[in-house]
């Protein structure tokens, strides 16, 4: 029959079509699969040589940190140097204090102490003195206010009598006195007594 292999025009594709070409430089091998992906290069390996030396690098330990390489550690000592002394500075001279200016004499007296005697126009009667200046006191009188006492407590009359201090009596000194202090028999007649009250001090 005439035509009986050729395709007919109009059908399509022919019943054995041709396959595409291949890509260049690909085998175009039936058996062969796909092809294995390629090795990262920070995962290839080198030489043998290559191995050793990063084999001996990562083995040596590095310096502790903190620690500086290439020095020996040294701890340190729990004991200070001690320092050597040095030339004493010359002392300061010491200011010496202003003399304050010498106070007069001036006398305070503390209370009265009086004792009976063996007649009854007199009594002895005691007086502490007290210098409280700086300069002593030299010289000097006191005073006494003797009062004269009735039988029913009535005060007649006040009689006063001087006597010297005891002198001479030093700054800020205290010393206790005694006087006998009298007054006229006649003043006080029976029943009736003397008291010393009242006090006063003169001095130089």
């Amino acid at each position: 029959m005439d035509g009986a292999g050729t395709p007919a025009p109009g059908n399509g594709s022919p019943p054995y079509a041709s396959p595409p070409p291949a890509a260049p430089g690909t085998a175009n091998t039936p058996d062969s699969g796909p092809a294995p992906p390629a090795t990262p290069r920070n995962q290839a390996r080198g030489s043998g040589t290559d191995r050793d030396a990063d084999h001996d690098t990562a083995s040596t330990p590095g310096p502790p940190p903190g620690r500086p390489s290439g020095h020996p550690s040294q701890r340190p000592s729990a004991t200070p140097p001690a320092s050597r002394p040095g030339p004493n500075p010359d002392p300061s001279p010491t200011p010496s204090p202003t003399p304050k200016p010498d106070t007069p004499p001036h006398l305070t007296t503390g209370p009265v102490n009086r004792t009976g005697t063996d007649v009854r126009w007199c009594e002895k009667v005691s007086v502490s003195l007290h210098n409280t200046g700086d300069r002593p006191v030299t010289s000097g009188t006191i005073t006494f206010g003797t009062h004269i006492i009735g039988a029913l407590g009535i005060d007649w009359a006040t009689r006063t009598s001087t006597h010297p201090l005891p002198a001479p009596l030093t700054g800020h000194a205290r010393r206790t006195a005694t006087w006998r202090v009298c007054v006229s028999a006649w003043r006080v007649p029976l029943g009736m007594h003397i008291e010393t009250r009242d006090v006063d001090v003169d001095w130089r």
